[in-house]
């Protein structure tokens, strides 16, 4: 480093003073026992440090902790007994006035004769990182999109992890909703705590307690040891309730009184059993059409709808369908995955997908099985499926009346393909039987008889 003569330190004496004012950056210096010397306003409006003395009494953060876990991260592996000096950097995501944003941290130990200080550079990246994101395709938790709404709902979620907030997740069958819980939690403060899934239209009406309160040695006949519920189960972490607008009236009740109360009883005990659980329900149906016809009760609606976040169909997500394409041939082909040929793109693109991403994920596991050429054609793909498409020249539905006419037509064609066969059809479709005959019954379906 060149050496500076008076002259020259006199002016940069003079100007650090304004210049350190005037950052678009913040930046920080505390000595090496944390105490917090000098922060510019940048750093506090970053972090909201107003009369912090020490490091570890900015509000909401715990800068001890994650510097030492990033510097394990980059190498150090004494970082616990031994602070690194070099240069260590993460990303931090916090709320500050009520929005949350994306930091970038820097630091490094400085030397000064026999003293030590560190200095910390902050910068927002937020629209940086979203930018990356969307430009990358880049997956979370698993969910590959580049789709705008997609992305949305994803930052969202990220946004409102950090809180205890209930969050309802509304979308069709299909479209990727439990992922987004499995993300939902992982971003998470309880993220080292379970995540338990339960699938409320799986559950028998007769079990239904058991299976979420858990009971007793005894309480019930075939109760031959203590059972531990789901609330038990997730306690400290996230119960994700998924088809949540399946819960009979009576339930409902019940599932309000606890998420309200934070404890229960087990079947058959006498004891009150309090719980710390966040609630994330997901439904494939518009629970507040559901709440005005009087099938879900308003006071629970409005106690799981504290945040809501809509997940599109894959119809709607037209830059997603080759992209997903492309990722299942990839995942299914290994080494030898396979390319989609132009045609079979086409065909892809002009399908409603009433399955969604299972429907489609179905379709290109079949054809990097089948296939016998690197490209993938259009002989490769099920020929119904090819059939369906090129017959009917399906393209996205314009509005909803045409989405139900053309997915009544698919439900009765596959119908009458399988012979009545249910089971049949809901694999073609890439969904489960209970979720066929919903849909069956919604479109007026339910009285065909099942062979």
């Amino acid at each position: 480093m060149t050496n500076l003569d008076s002259k020259a330190l006199e002016v940069i004496c003079a100007v650090m003073p304004q210049i350190m004012e005037t950052m678009t950056f913040g930046m920080m210096v505390a000595d090496s026992q944390g105490k917090l010397l000098y922060h510019n306003p940048v750093a506090d409006r970053f972090l909201g440090i107003r009369a912090a003395e020490q490091l570890r009494d900015i509000p909401n953060l715990q800068l001890q902790k994650e510097l030492v876990r990033a510097a394990i991260s980059a190498g150090h592996d004494d970082a616990v007994s031994r602070p690194a000096e070099s240069c260590i950097s993460w990303d931090r995501v916090v709320t500050v006035n009520n929005e949350t944003r994306i930091l970038a941290l820097r630091t490094r130990m400085i030397r000064q004769r026999d003293q030590k200080y560190r200095v910390f550079f902050i910068e927002d990246v937020t629209t940086l990182r979203q930018a990356e994101r969307s430009l990358s395709g880049e997956a979370r938790a698993g969910i590959h999109t580049r789709d705008p709404q997609m992305l949305r709902a994803i930052e969202l979620i990220e946004q409102v992890a950090k809180s205890d907030a209930s969050v309802l997740i509304q979308g069709e069958s299909g479209t990727g909703k439990g992922m987004l819980a499995r993300l939902l939690h992982d971003s998470s403060p309880r993220s080292h705590k379970p995540l338990v899934e339960v699938n409320c239209a799986a559950i028998p009406e007769n079990l239904w307690e058991a299976e979420f309160f858990g009971a007793v040695k005894g309480a019930y006949t075939g109760a031959f040891g203590d059972r531990i519920g789901r609330f038990a189960a997730a306690d400290g972490g996230t119960l994700f309730l998924d088809e949540i607008s399946e819960l009979s009236k009576l339930h409902q009740a019940k599932l309000l009184k606890v998420l309200e109360e934070q404890a229960f009883e087990p079947i058959g005990s006498m004891k009150t059993r309090k719980v710390d659980v966040r609630v994330v329900a997901a439904t494939n149906q518009g629970l507040k059409e559901a709440v005005e016809r009087g099938d879900f009760r308003a006071d629970l609606f409005y106690r799981l709808n504290v945040i809501p976040v809509t997940v599109p169909p894959l119809r709607e997500r037209r830059s997603d369908i080759v992209h997903l394409a492309d990722y299942f041939l990839a995942k299914f082909g290994g080494r030898a995955a396979r390319k989609l040929g132009s045609p079979v793109k086409h065909l892809l693109l002009d399908y409603a997908w009433p399955g969604n991403v299972r429907e489609l994920r179905n379709i290109m596991e079949y054809a990097s099985i089948c296939a016998s050429e690197n490209e993938i054609e259009l002989t490769d793909l099920p020929q119904d499926f090819v059939e369906r498409v090129q017959n009917r020249g399906e393209s996205p539905p314009r509005n909803g009346a045409e989405s139900g006419e053309q997915e009544r037509d698919l439900l009765v064609n596959l119908l009458q393909k399988h012979g009545n066969n249910r089971s049949a059809v809901a694999r073609e479709l890439g969904i489960d039987r209970v979720t066929l005959w919903r849909r069956m019954t919604r479109l007026g379906l339910s009285n065909v008889s099942e062979v």
